[in-house]
């Protein structure tokens, strides 16, 4: 389950309930389908609560003209409740009120709408105000709201808002808040190369922005994954070494971990050797993660790309822990035939230390006598006797 889309499924839970965040953290042990879920169906009750009622409003709303509906929606109604009646009108009458409505009153109604409900409104509405609203909702930092709008909008419309946004802190913001993060990298698309380049470089100066930029990359498709590696790489250690201390003062090792896995080999090499990966108490923090989350046949790859005397310290810090976490490890060498690096961190061990891990080897042996003949020759050329 992914930290970052759990994080963000708990603050928009908690503007619909009008409660901060910090007040649903009781639900954080939640996987993440069953947060949205929670969401889905508290905004039904919220929407489906008087729904006749909105329905009379709206198909009375046909009685009168568009100037006078759309003045007693602002001045008498209010937001909360033109948001209610809107899902329940046709989208072209909604949009004929829209047009006759402030902007300010519509980026109100906007932080009520349930954009699932009105997905006809917003991929009808012309360009011009929806604009006009994004631009409302960006003065005042209503980043989240944006970010759900963004799944509903025609990839056009999508194109030109996005590029009209200047600041890569509302970009990397309104990126955390996107639902349907399947659609991801074709929103990344929409974006210049040289944007990318910005965003990346932008948080070199703002590293608190590292989960906002990192809740992006892990749902990006593998190919752009490696582009905004390389990009981050390009600009050198102090970008890495940023996002590396990120992942770790956050814990953010289970949406880190695949992501680095995915990167291109040359910023692997310069990811896994930077200083902060280098600290004892940050691989030892890796290292209870990738347990935790069963990432071993992830994090194992990484290991070829580790100097000398990182892998002495990895191995070291798995010797320290208990011994079902190291036949884990070895069992995840097993699994998804990494013997190679596993064999590398066994070098790094000392006599005594390999003896206790060959009882495990002889149990794997016995259930696959094949695998003697597989691993003997990796283990040989380093010495090792198995």
């Amino acid at each position: 389950m992914s930290k970052l889309d759990s994080s963000a499924e708990l603050v928009k839970l908690g503007q619909l309930l009008h409660v901060p965040s910090s007040e649903l953290q009781f639900l954080e042990g939640m996987s993440l389908p069953t947060l949205i879920k929670v969401r889905e169906l508290s905004t039904d009750k919220l929407f489906n609560d008087g729904s006749k009622l909105f329905q009379k409003l709206a198909s009375a709303s046909k009685l009168m003209p568009i100037g006078v509906t759309a003045s007693i929606g602002e001045r008498i109604f209010g937001a909360m409740l033109c948001a209610r009646i809107a899902s329940q009108m046709p989208y072209q009458r909604a949009i004929d009120l829209a047009k006759k409505m402030t902007t300010s009153f519509l980026a109100k109604v906007t932080l009520e709408l349930d954009p699932r409900r009105v997905k006809d409104i917003i991929q009808h509405m012309p360009l011009e105000n929806l604009q006009a609203v994004a631009n409302e909702l960006l003065k005042h930092r209503h980043y989240m709201v944006m970010g759900r709008l963004v799944n509903f909008m025609t990839p056009s419309n999508l194109k030109v808002i996005l590029n009209g946004i200047n600041s890569e802190e509302a970009l990397l913001h309104i990126g955390f808040f996107i639902e349907g993060k399947h659609q991801l990298s074709d929103i990344i698309r929409l974006l210049p190369k040289e944007r990318l380049q910005k965003l990346i470089s932008y948080l070199q100066l703002h590293a608190e922005l590292w989960p906002e930029a990192l809740a992006l990359m892990v749902h990006l498709e593998d190919d752009l994954k490696r582009e905004m590696g390389d990009i981050s790489a390009d600009l050198g250690e102090p970008v890495l070494n940023g996002l590396v201390k990120a992942v770790y003062e956050r814990q953010l090792w289970q949406d880190a971990l695949p992501l680095f896995a995915n990167m291109s080999p040359s910023t692997q090499l310069q990811l896994i050797n930077t200083a902060t990966l280098n600290d004892r108490g940050v691989l030892k923090s890796a290292i209870a993660s990738t347990d935790k989350f069963a990432l071993w046949a992830t994090l194992l790859p990484l290991v070829e790309f580790m100097s000398h005397a990182q892998q002495h310290l990895l191995a070291e810090l798995v010797m320290e822990e208990r011994e079902d976490l190291q036949f884990r490890l070895i069992d995840a060498a097993y699994q998804h035939h990494l013997w190679q690096p596993l064999f590398d961190i066994m070098q790094a061990l000392t006599e005594d230390q390999q003896h206790n891990i060959r009882v495990r080897f002889k149990q794997l042996a016995l259930k696959d006598p094949q695998l003697v003949e597989k691993w003997q020759p990796l283990a040989k050329e380093r010495g090792l006797m198995l």
